[in-house]
């Protein structure tokens, strides 16, 4: 005995799909023929399918819902082969339960939102804005004259400068801290079980900042111009490195130190590459070091700041 079934999704109907049983085979064929039925199944021993030149989406539809009916008879074959006093199964189906089946997709470093892309990126920028904290270590000396005293005292001038540097970088640690806190709990950026390394990569390019602030002032033999140029070299970082749109990985990126920390500070966060963290950390402390040193060089050889 042949099941007929007619899947009439109209051609003036464009968002429903119709199931219908026909009354005989040859009023479903009939159906597809006057424009009626898009198409014509026929269920025997064989699956038998008429339609009318159906357009490609009409197509699409009709072929997927094929699949899935065919898939369910297979299975209500098998079932009544193997067992039929389990057809009964197929008329009361068991429920599933709407949490039966949960999904969990963590966020990749391609996947996040604007929000926490750019708490990533403008965390990054405040702490290269330490630059200014910098310039103004041994400006403020100066304004106090107190770099006299501190001239003649018999340090070494690289003991002067590590301890200026040191007390310089101690409220940027502290904003880092509050910032970082502050997203996190009022704005739903989880900085993840990596907390604190993004916390050292963020640290080491403060420590680059407040050296490149302090080297500005004392190549420039503290001149107040050095302060709008350190500005605008931020902003040009900042541009460079995606704190105002999004660069990429790319180039741009890589030229600048806010750049190389923001990739470095996501693939930690988002992406779990611990490995991501080593050269945003040993680059930012090898270019502090530097300055340090050729800093160092610089005051002895000139006996001022």
């Amino acid at each position: 005995m042949a099941i007929a079934l007619v899947n009439s999704l109209r051609r003036r109907v464009e968002s429903k799909l119709y199931l219908k049983k026909a009354k005989s085979t040859k009023a479903g064929k009939s159906a597809v023929e006057n424009g009626d039925a898009v198409g014509f199944v026929e269920v025997g021993d064989d699956l038998t399918v008429t339609t009318n030149s159906p357009s490609q989406i009409e197509m699409s539809v009709l072929n997927g819902y094929l699949t899935q009916f065919t898939s369910q008879y297979q299975l209500a074959s098998t079932i009544i082969k193997v067992d039929p006093t389990q057809a009964k199964i197929l008329q009361n189906p068991p429920k599933v339960s709407d949490s039966a089946v949960t999904v969990e997709k963590q966020a990749s470093g391609n996947e996040i939102t604007a929000f926490e892309y750019y708490a990533i990126a403008m965390i990054a920028m405040m702490m290269m804005f330490g630059i200014n904290t910098g310039i103004n270590v041994f400006r403020e000396e100066k304004v106090r004259h107190t770099d006299v005293r501190l001239f003649i005292a018999p340090i070494r001038k690289s003991t002067a400068i590590i301890g200026n540097f040191l007390g310089a970088i101690f409220m940027q640690t502290v904003a880092l801290i509050l910032l970082m806190t502050v997203s996190q709990l009022f704005f739903g950026v989880h900085w993840g079980q990596n907390a604190l390394l993004i916390f050292v990569i963020y640290f080491s390019l403060l420590l680059l900042s407040v050296a490149l602030g302090m080297a500005v002032d004392v190549f420039s033999n503290g001149n107040p111009a050095a302060t709008g140029a350190a500005s605008i070299l931020v902003q040009v970082f900042a541009f460079l490195g995606g704190a105002y749109f999004p660069t990429g990985d790319g180039l741009m990126s890589k030229l600048s130190p806010i750049g190389w920390v923001r990739v470095g500070v996501r693939d930690v966060m988002y992406n779990n590459v611990i490995s991501a963290s080593f050269w945003p950390i040993a680059l930012n402390i090898s270019i502090t070091l530097v300055l340090v040193v050729v800093m160092s060089y610089w005051i002895r050889r000139k006996e001022v700041y």
